[in-house]
């Protein structure tokens, strides 16, 4: 039975795309639990109350109708600087006012007043607008959220990093009413916290249910690997690596060594030169005559239904696929990692790469090696690290750092503020 707490909380993300579905109901999954009301902002309402049912306990999702109040949030539009959701200031601005709109409706709708604000992707409500006064003027009321990408503030003192620092948009944070907030790559609290901001380090929380019946392709992938040992990767972006995986693919095959790589998950070609989008083309066109028999690869194949299909096609994997390229922040393959005890082939350096050597999760590489990643494949395959010696990973501990008990502790303090 969940003690009512008496407060209301509004969720407001206006991303819909990769892990934001999965955090949105994750975070009301949570203030649930801590007793509060939710009213989410979000751009398909519908789908979050689905994802809801599937996050929360039978007898929480039998009164979801009394406790939360889902209200359609226009998608945030894509900045003009290198086409990301958050990077100019007036579309900044706009989400702010946009924010504040939505909500005056959605407590107009439901009868409810929100007195916390919760953005759990803080990002798109930073960049290029460093105006502390902006969220008490729109929203006035108290307010916090999750800022992912925070990585400038490990940067050396310097003009540079001060101009980065206000094209960011911290200054929005020093507002009265910011309550702190949190973040997933921890590295950088100390230099966050000099400006007198409370920065929390968040779980990087993810789910492990498994669907009632496995998902077709996970049983799929294993019956084409016939028992050779599976490294998988789930969407394939350039950002994790996947042009390297393909190409340790075919150094394997090239050895004829006894793994399967199974290239699953959305993928984006644009994210690709032309040069390189021949390359992939030219995996699908042997894969399709045959030629190549040691990957699975389908790339209209699009994004995995839910978190439960995902999770079954995870615990598919012998060795996951974490070697991020550019990439500074944290990754959910972790948290799936430690959930199904599976060893994963990361990065060395950045918060992934710190990560596995801390916790022993896997063995790390250097960024976009081939050679290096295949040559990690066997030891990993027999849990070992370069040297031979038993991995020892400490995934409890890794699963206790990130779990949701620690998601809800934190969530509930920051109410009771």
């Amino acid at each position: 039975m969940i003690q009512e707490s008496g407060k209301t909380v509004a969720l407001i993300d206006p991303l819909w795309i990769g892990h934001h579905p999965m955090y949105f109901s994750q975070f009301t999954a949570s203030f649930l639990r801590s007793g509060a009301r939710v009213i989410g902002l979000c751009p398909e309402p519908e789908a979050a109350m689905r994802d809801l049912r599937l996050a929360v306990d039978p007898e929480t999702a039998d009164i979801l109708s009394e406790r939360v109040h889902f209200h359609k949030l226009p998608t945030g539009s894509r900045s003009f600087f290198n086409g990301r959701f958050e990077g100019d200031p007036a579309r900044t601005f706009t989400r702010w006012k946009t924010a504040a709109e939505s909500l005056s409706q959605a407590e107009a709708a439901s009868g409810l007043r929100a007195d916390l604000v919760y953005f759990p992707y803080l990002d798109s409500y930073l960049r290029f607008l460093p105006f502390a006064a902006l969220p008490q003027i729109l929203l006035n009321r108290p307010w916090s959220g999750l800022y992912l990408r925070n990585h400038h503030h490990g940067e050396a003192p310097s003009v540079k990093k001060s101009l980065r620092l206000l094209a960011k948009g911290d200054a929005l944070l020093r507002c009265p009413l910011c309550q702190g907030i949190g973040v997933l790559d921890e590295r950088f609290i100390p230099a966050m916290e000099e400006s007198g901001v409370r920065v929390t380090a968040y779980p990087d929380v993810t789910q492990a249910g498994l669907p009632a019946d496995p998902f077709p392709l996970a049983l799929e992938i294993r019956r084409k690997a016939a028992n050779r040992k599976i490294v998988g990767i789930i969407g394939l972006e350039r950002r994790k690596g996947f042009l390297t995986f393909l190409r340790a693919a075919k150094l394997a095959r090239d050895a004829d060594l006894p793994y399967y790589f199974a290239c699953t998950g959305t993928i984006h070609l644009s994210q690709f030169t032309e040069a390189e989008q021949a390359e992939i083309h030219s995996v699908v066109q042997k894969i399709a005559t045959g030629e190549i028999t040691n990957i699975h690869f389908d790339p209209a194949a699009g994004r995995i239904p839910n978190e439960a299909d995902y999770n079954s096609l995870f615990d598919a994997f012998d060795i996951a696929w974490a070697a991020y390229e550019n990439f500074e922040g944290s990754s959910g393959t972790l948290g799936k990692a430690a959930a199904f005890e599976i060893p994963c082939l990361a990065t060395a350096g950045e918060c992934v790469g710190n990560r596995v050597e801390t916790y022993r999760l896997g063995i790390t590489i250097r960024e976009g090696s081939a050679e290096q990643a295949l040559a990690a494949i066997p030891h990993l395959a027999a849990r070992t690290g370069l040297d031979g010696k038993p991995l020892s990973p400490r995934f409890a501990e890794y699963r206790e750092q990130h779990s949701l008990e620690r998601l809800d502790r934190i969530l509930g303090e920051l109410m009771a503020r």
